[in-house]
């Protein structure tokens, strides 16, 4: 690996390498021309320097940065190129990451606090800016240590940033596999992994960087990326105050809305965030006193956290929890520090053990009271007989446990997929589309006032004196049709010489505006200078213009022509389309259309007549909606599985709702919302309940309730005994059982 320790890149001395990732690595140097101020600079390493697509990361980063202007984002000194290798340089913060700081010690809840309300600070201004990070984590927050104080926070690291009005398509809704999703797995959104990156996906890191904060352990952590992956996905989320039982509820609940599976079902903005963990932090914290019958605990003196927040209200209600040793070990903070508690699970292993005991105990007692009769030939209970002409058959219903489950889904189609994937959510489309014109003649609209021209030509002047003749610009000659022509120019017109007269050409205009003076040749024929020269035009004047009025071509004319044409070849393009489609197909949303318009005149032009031509290009994306919905039906079903067994089966046809069309992309891309419910119920086998009828039969109605209540699947039983007897019948024949829908 390349090292650039002892080096110089621009203005700047590199000292020593902080940290290296897997493209790029953070030097801490010293600007040369700011009094060797200690400065961090940014790298690209290896080959990746050389990658157009890095490249362009790091130039966008560098951008990025530079356009951002807040306390708690660390800001830009200068961005540069050497030799190849491209750089940043950003202040050096001599705190370091927040990742090193929670290794070292978990911070008291005030400084928590502070801490995330800094951060809360920076990633709102970014979206506020149109920006989103997609990589907010605890080794993307540098702290800023100040005497006697909270840290001083910054986001840093732009590097995967990503602009909310404008986000690029390769990245955005594309299928990605799991191991290639940019972003870090172990803060990652679960629609992050489909490439799709909202506002809601910072939201959910932050969620992530706050359990962490307050447990100092990630809620999901595994040495395999692809497992952690799949943990944000599919797995539960969890609560920091199972994990530590000194984060106030309050706390907790804001973690896990933060970090919902389904974007909706989080904050709608960091605001909202800040509004509910302002809220929270304010709000009342779990007691644990000494007198708890479970665990017993000891409480240190507590500290309260803000002189406005009562600790320990006399209504709150105590509950047994347990403290996470870290927390437990620190020493005691100073004021507006959280309160130390300390679990003693000194019974716990002892109170485990009972309820194991208990829990088999109980069951092999029951069993045991409904087999003495048939075994030993004991009656422990007075068995009665039906009266005379009563049925013998005793009726059990065993009402079945179901369950139901919800989800809406989204779904992307594409032109690029082939076939529907449950995998990547993701369905084929189609891109219909369609062109037409036509085309009309109409009449110009326009005036223009024309004014009149003078025509113009040559004269041919022939000199047959042996002296130079000088005639006067200006000089009039009358046509043989009586317009007058005169000279622009003034000429010198050679003598006769060597037996040939002198002759030269000059230009001339006619005297008045208008086509009379448009003469043809040699109808100027006449002499002057005393009849030495002669004079005449051998060509024709042309040019000349009578004043008047003129139609002309407007933008109206040809604005009437296209609307006029318009609906009609929409509706034809629409036809011509909707020829296209399959029968099992349905549009994403109503056709788009491009209108092109060509003026055989500019307009402007001189015309009584222009042709105007009409063209329009109908645009429409095309799906299957089966397809759609066959794919959440599937989700829904792997749901069900993971959720509630193989045991539970579905009870009837799956309720789905039509695709709604969420957002439409370029190229063809969408995506489409499904809802989808459905009712599963435990399946129970015959074979299970000809060994309930063997277990349950001579016994009373009591033990035979409490021991089908254990069984798996049941949710209620309600036993009808034949008339006149209080136990049930003794014969598995006489015992029926009816199994009931829940």
């Amino acid at each position: 690996m390349q090292t650039l320790e002892g080096t110089q890149l621009g203005n700047y001395d590199v000292t020593r390498r902080i940290r290296v990732g897997g493209m790029g690595a953070v030097y801490e140097g010293r600007q040369r021309t700011a009094f060797g101020r200690r400065v961090a600079i940014k790298v690209i390493l290896g080959n990746y320097a050389a990658d157009r697509e890095m490249r362009r990361r790091f130039l966008r980063e560098a951008r990025t940065i530079a356009r951002l202007h807040h306390p708690h984002i660390l800001q830009l000194i200068e961005f540069g190129e050497q030799n190849g290798l491209l750089f940043l340089v950003m202040p050096f913060i001599e705190g370091g990451t927040l990742t090193g700081y929670l290794r070292r010690d978990l911070p008291d809840l005030q400084d928590i606090i502070a801490i995330f309300l800094q951060l809360l600070d920076a990633v709102e201004y970014a979206h506020d800016e149109g920006l989103i990070h997609r990589d907010i984590k605890s080794s993307n927050v540098l702290l800023d240590a100040r005497r006697g104080g909270t840290p001083y926070a910054y986001l840093a690291d732009f590097g995967l940033v990503r602009t909310s009005r404008n986000l690029e398509l390769e990245e955005t809704g594309k299928p990605i596999p799991l191991d290639q999703v940019p972003g870090t797995p172990h803060y990652m959104a679960p629609e992050q992994t489909r490439g799709i990156v909202t506002h809601a996906t910072d939201i959910y890191a932050l969620g992530v960087l706050l359990y962490q904060m307050l447990t100092g352990e990630l809620p999901f952590d595994d040495p395999d990326d692809i497992k952690v992956v799949k943990m944000h996905l599919y797995a539960p989320v969890p609560s920091p105050c199972e994990r530590d039982a000194s984060v106030p509820l309050e706390l907790g609940d804001v973690v896990r809305k933060a970090m919902a599976k389904r974007p909706e079902n989080r904050f709608a903005s960091v605001a909202e965030m800040r509004a509910a963990f302002v809220a929270a932090s304010e709000g009342p914290m779990t007691r644990i006193t000494e007198d708890d019958p479970v665990i017993d605990v000891i409480l240190h003196p507590p500290v309260p956290r803000r002189a406005s927040v009562p600790l320990n209200p006399p209504e709150q209600k105590m509950q047994p929890v347990a403290v996470s040793a870290r927390r437990q070990a620190r020493a005691v903070s100073p004021p507006l520090a959280r309160p130390r508690v300390a679990v003693l699970r000194r019974r716990k292993n002892r109170r485990f053990a009972l309820a194991v005991v208990g829990a088999t105990i109980v069951p092999m007692l029951l069993l045991c009271l409904l087999l003495l009769p048939r075994v030993l030939g004991i009656s422990l209970f007075p068995v009665g007989f039906p009266l005379l002409g009563a049925s013998p058959l005793a009726t059990v219903s065993v009402t079945v446990s179901s369950q139901p489950v919800q989800d809406t889904y989204l779904l992307m189609a594409s032109p690029q997929v082939a076939q529907p994937d449950i995998s990547t959510r993701a369905i084929p489309d189609r891109v219909l589309t369609n062109t037409v014109s036509g085309s009309r003649e109409t009449a110009t609209t326009g005036m223009q006032t024309i004014p009149g021209a003078q025509a113009y030509g040559r004269l041919f002047f022939d000199n047959n004196s042996r002296q130079n003749i000088f005639v006067q610009s200006g000089t009039a000659f009358m046509a043989n049709n009586g317009a007058q022509v005169m000279l622009t120019q003034s000429v010198n017109i050679p003598p006769r010489r060597n037996g040939a007269d002198g002759t030269i050409f000059a230009s001339a205009i006619a005297v008045v505006p208008g086509v009379a003076g448009n003469i043809s040749i040699d109808t100027l024929s006449t002499t002057c200078c005393n009849g030495q020269v002669t004079v005449n035009n051998p060509q024709a004047f042309t040019g000349g213009v009578d004043s008047g009025t003129t139609h002309i071509v407007t933008q109206a004319d040809v604005n009437a022509v296209r609307d006029a044409l318009s609906s009609g070849l929409e509706k034809q393009a629409l036809q011509n389309i909707q020829k296209q489609v399959a029968a099992n197909e349905v549009k994403a949303a109503l056709p788009a259309f491009i209108t092109q318009v060509q003026s055989g005149q500019p307009v402007g032009a001189q015309s009584n007549m222009v042709n105007v031509r009409v063209t329009i290009t109908a645009t429409v994306t095309v799906y299957i909606a089966q397809s759609a919905r066959q794919v959440a039906e599937q989700l829904l079903t792997e749901k069900a599985m993971q959720s509630l067994g193989s045991q539970y089966q579905l009870k009837s046809p799956l309720e789905v709702s039509n695709p709604n069309v969420t957002t439409q992309e370029k190229n063809g891309l969408i995506y489409l919302s499904v809802t989808v419910q459905g009712q599963w119920i435990y399946q129970i086998t015959q074979q299970t309940i000809a060994q309930w009828r063997q277990s349950i039969k001579g016994a009373t109605p009591q033990l035979a309730q409490a021991f089908l209540t254990t069984q798996h699947g049941v949710q209620g039983v309600r036993i009808q005994l034949p008339f006149g007897t209080d136990h049930l019948p003794t014969s598995v024949d006489h015992i029926q059982i009816v199994l009931v829908d829940g």
